[in-house]
């Protein structure tokens, strides 16, 4: 089967379906060229081999055919080039214009400061708390002699009895004492877990929708995964396509430098050359 009659195959399978070549390329979310180019196997206005099969792969997956099947044919006749195979990763930047490297170990940096805090914080908090254990400790063993010194001289008149009782009453008295700081310590470290939740929990805003809108100043390819989701994109020179997302959004561009972006409906900074390879995160 050669690209003439895997094009025809899918146009009658697109005709059955009642679909047009708009429709099509709307469901898939790619150029209307690109759909017209597949259906007569016009090799001259294939994307990169590699596209090219995801996008047959996508177009047959919508059209009810084996798309593996399909998509093996189209790689027998249509194969990779290995002199000119696309990057492997671009170049990944994030909206204030980082690398995806500085980036990570920014984060990494912030997150150790953020538990050196809490280490330093909790010691003072501890260190301040088991200075005040002494002085209570003091008063609990000059007061406790007193309370049971009077009981205990009716009913044991003998001294060394007597000495023996006010011993055991003072060690009663440092164990209760030790126990009572022993609470007052547990009941400071909670409000430190619990406030430490509610900072996490705070740092959790509602999802508000977004979109970028990509302009075609030439031919272009672009991959993009709104909220985890992939979506392949061919553009010619002249068109543009919207794209919506509510946290997070990745766009890896074929030709970056032939491409204009606005994001929330403002112009968006994107420099790159024309042919380069570029990735950019929105978060």
């Amino acid at each position: 089967m050669d690209l003439t009659e895997i094009g025809s195959r899918l146009r009658e399978g697109r005709q059955s379906k009642g679909l047009t070549v708009e429709e099509a390329a709307e469901k898939i979310k790619i150029s209307s060229s690109v759909i017209i180019a597949l259906e007569e196997g016009n090799r001259e206005k294939f994307p990169h081999p590699v596209y090219a099969r995801g996008f047959v792969r996508s177009y047959a997956s919508l059209l009810g055919f084996d798309h593996a099947e399909l998509c093996a044919e189209f790689a027998r006749e249509y194969p990779v080039e290995e002199d000119h195979e696309p990057p492997s990763s671009g170049t990944g930047i994030s909206v204030r214009a980082y690398d995806s490297g500085r980036t990570e170990n920014l984060l990494r940096f912030v997150a150790v400061l953020v538990i050196l805090g809490l280490g330093v914080g909790g010691w003072i908090l501890f260190d301040e708390y088991r200075s005040r254990t002494p002085l209570g400790a003091q008063n609990a063993v000059t007061e406790a002699p007193p309370v049971s010194s009077a009981p205990v001289r009716r009913e044991q008149p003998d001294a060394v009895s007597h000495q023996m009782t006010q011993m055991q009453e003072v060690t009663e008295g440092l164990a209760a004492n030790q126990t009572t700081n022993t609470s007052v310590e547990a009941e400071t470290v909670m409000p430190v877990v619990e406030s430490g939740e509610t900072g996490v929990n705070a740092t959790q805003p509602a999802a508000a929708e977004r979109v970028l809108v990509v302009r075609a100043n030439a031919d272009s390819w672009l991959q993009a995964l709104p909220d985890g989701r992939v979506v392949d994109y061919l553009l010619r020179k002249g068109e543009s396509t919207s794209i919506a997302f509510s946290r997070t959004l990745s766009v890896k561009f074929g030709n970056a430098g032939g491409v204009a972006l606005e994001l929330d409906g403002q112009p968006y900074p994107f420099q790159a050359a024309v042919g380069e390879v570029k990735t950019l995160v929105v978060q």
